[in-house]
């Protein structure tokens, strides 16, 4: 055999060997590739599940603290003659569970207020109100009932699938003890999320891979995302064995060939109280390929001459370079996207847990801020809200004086900014002009992107970013989602804000009530005690107020009531404070004033009370007042009130329309003490 057929032999051999190699470094590639897209879902499936069991958690823990719950136990009665008799705290505790049910209107199948010894106050069953007769005796062989019961207020306990005997759907509870009501609660507020959820987010995320949830503990499936959830049918495929080696895993994460075909898991982070311990795996459709299934190569230059092979082997060896070089690149590109969005979903997630503990709507809306800002730099966060009457647009975080926005938004209604409007995402562009000018940002130059915040379908407000440059679709999905995650809270914290200000406030003059009268004298007479400061008191009765109700109706002594509480909150100092005691009685509180001092402003405070005139009340209005002050006329605040008392007395004794203090009388201290 001459050379040169050695020489072809070598080559083709050579190229053979070098087309073995490269088809193992394609197949082994393929599978990094597919790995990865794996890896990919198994992450987003799982950081949406741990966003899920947080977010409950918050939620459930939010809602028990709305104050109905505790008033029905404090309210008098028997239990079920309460539940029976459909009462304030019943249709208070029936409208926070409806609520509940509305942040979630395709997730929660019930929701429910539950007494400790078995039976329900109340129950929501997608969207339903369960009547008495409905309710459940006795819900204590559930398996969330005992122990949710062992909690102290504050923890939630989140149960492992089972099917409602109410909605006959699997589902998860989430069950929180009654806060502020003792150890073991009275009741437990509890709602449940139906695992057909889980499957629809599941498969949406899929796409045509498979991804499922899997017991750590047994390797049994608890959602599959190729087979809905349907009423008492087993979950997932009560025969599928696949996932068993899962349960002696010792990662956390990782990849692995699943029945022949490639498959990633990641365990879900335990937390305190959650019986449900989970892995999420994603698998291929396809089983893996054999060499020559994914390698493709045939030894072909055994035929060819010498020529032909060398050719071919340069032609191999350029586009195998090529290819490296397009895969190192695609590579390196993933790999910033995953760390991308590794950083995305950590940010988000410390967004989302440190939302769910603020106390207040000023740092819930000052959270929602700041993480804006430090996400999206050089960008201008503006948080606007509608107000409780939904008649005006408010900014509940700070706006500087020369911001064009600040003029504009003296006044402005909800329908101004067109994010609320449309009910969508509305971005302003400088380089483009808009079909529809926003009446808020449309004016202020520059580039700007609102989003509105929406809880179950309404819309309470929205957050202005205003940014150097148009924001990327990364940008914008962040400002999206974290609208979406402070929604439900802002909500909440508004409505329990709104709550705690009725319960302390006079409906009619909009003047704090007895229980706010109460709790502000101690306070400030224990801070008059501390700094050594005097304190003044002024009763204030309207005259022959009964005459007015008499003669004219009570829909006029109400006015008359209204307008005399205008009248005293225009006339108090920025330091006073001022309620109905009750009827048609009220009460000044004036910090570090003397007796000469309260005097002073009852006088004044008398004269504008006899300036007021009421439409179809010809009879002039008046009020007696009586003036006491720490420590001048009584050592403490149970006998301050006393003396005030004593000298409004003396007022309505000595003519009416004055104001007198014990001073003219020089009571006994002991008169007082025994009053």
């Amino acid at each position: 055999m001459r050379p040169a057929t050695w020489l072809a032999l070598v080559v083709g051999v050579a190229l053979l060997a070098g087309s073995i190699g490269l088809g193992v470094r394609e197949q082994s590639d393929r599978r990094h590739a597919t790995d990865q897209a794996l890896a990919s879902k198994v992450l987003d499936e799982a950081g949406q599940l741990e966003a899920y069991f947080a977010r409950a958690r918050s939620i459930n823990l939010i809602t028990a603290h709305n104050p109905v719950f505790r008033d029905f136990y404090s309210a008098p009665g028997e239990r079920v003659a309460k539940v029976r008799a459909h009462g304030r705290a019943i249709r208070g505790s029936e409208n926070a569970l409806a609520y509940l049910e509305q942040l979630y209107p395709t997730s929660i199948g019930e929701a429910c207020f539950i007494d400790r010894t078995g039976p329900e106050n109340a129950r929501f069953v997608y969207g339903k109100r369960a009547k008495f007769g409905d309710l459940s005796k006795d819900e204590s062989a559930n398996p969330f009932f005992a122990p949710t019961f062992a909690l102290r207020a504050g923890q939630v306990y989140q149960a492992k699938p089972y099917v409602s005997p109410d909605t006959h759907e699997w589902v998860i509870s989430n069950s929180t003890p009654l806060p502020g009501t003792g150890y073991p609660a009275p009741a437990i507020v509890h709602f449940e999320i139906t695992l057909a959820s889980f499957q629809r987010t599941a498969a949406t995320i899929a796409k045509q891979d498979e991804v499922v949830i899997v017991d750590a503990k047994t390797g049994k499936v608890i959602v599959d995302s190729r087979v809905s959830v349907h009423g008492h049918a087993p979950l997932g495929r009560p025969g599928d064995r696949r996932f068993a080696k899962l349960v002696d895993q010792t990662r956390a994460a990782g990849t692995m060939t699943i029945g022949g075909r490639r498959g990633a898991f990641r365990r879900l982070q335990q937390t305190s109280h959650n019986a449900n311990d989970w892995y999420v795996v994603a698998v291929e459709p396809h089983r893996t390929g054999t060499f020559l299934e994914g390698a493709g190569w045939a030894p072909l230059g055994m035929a060819l001459g010498a020529l032909a092979l060398l050719l071919l082997s340069a032609i191999t060896f350029r586009s195998s370079r090529r290819a490296l070089c397009e895969q190192e690149q695609l590579e390196d590109a993933e790999a910033r996207r995953r760390a991308a969005e590794s950083d995305y979903h950590e940010t988000q997630r410390e967004f989302t847990e440190i939302m769910q503990i603020t106390r207040d709507e000023d740092e819930a809306y000052r959270l929602l801020s700041r993480h804006l800002q430090r996400s999206l730099e050089g960008s201008e966060v503006l948080v606007l809200n509608r107000n409780n009457s939904h008649d005006r647009l408010e900014p509940m975080t700070e706006v500087a004086d020369d911001s064009p926005l600040a003029e504009r938004l003296k006044g402005a209604e909800p329908g101004s900014c067109l994010a609320i409007r449309l009910g969508k995402t509305h971005e302003r562009s400088a380089d483009v002009e808009p079909l529809l000018i926003c009446e808020l940002c449309g004016e202020t130059g520059g580039n700007s992107t609102c989003v509105p915040s929406l809880v179950g379908g309404e819309v309470i407000g929205s957050v202005l970013v205003q940014h150097p440059a148009p924001l990327g679709a990364p940008s914008k999905r962040r400002v999206e989602e974290s609208m979406t995650q402070a929604s439900p809270v802002l909500a909440n914290l508004r409505n329990l804000a709104l709550s705690q200000t009725r319960a302390l406030t006079d409906g009619l003059t909009g003047l704090p009530n007895r229980r706010s009268i109460d709790d502000t004298l101690k306070r400030m007479a224990a801070h008059a005690g501390r700094t050594v400061t005097p304190l003044g008191v002024v009763l204030l009765d309207l005259d022959h107020f009964k005459q007015v109700n008499d003669l004219f109706g009570h829909e006029k002594g109400d006015e008359v009531l209204a307008a005399v509480g205008v009248a005293i909150t225009s006339n108090l100092r920025a330091s006073d404070f001022a309620g109905r005691f009750g009827g048609e009685e009220f009460i000044l509180v004036l910090p570090d004033t003397d007796r000469d001092g309260a005097v002073t402003l009852a006088e004044n405070m008398r004269e504008a009370i006899a300036g007021l005139e009421v439409a179809g009340v010809s009879r002039r209005i008046t009020a007696s007042l009586g003036v006491a002050a720490l420590p001048e006329d009584a050592p403490e605040p149970t006998l301050l009130l006393r003396a005030a008392d004593r000298a409004l007395y003396l007022a309505k004794s000595r003519g009416r329309n004055r104001t007198e203090t014990l001073a003219s009388q020089e009571p006994d201290p002991s008169a007082l003490t025994s009053a």
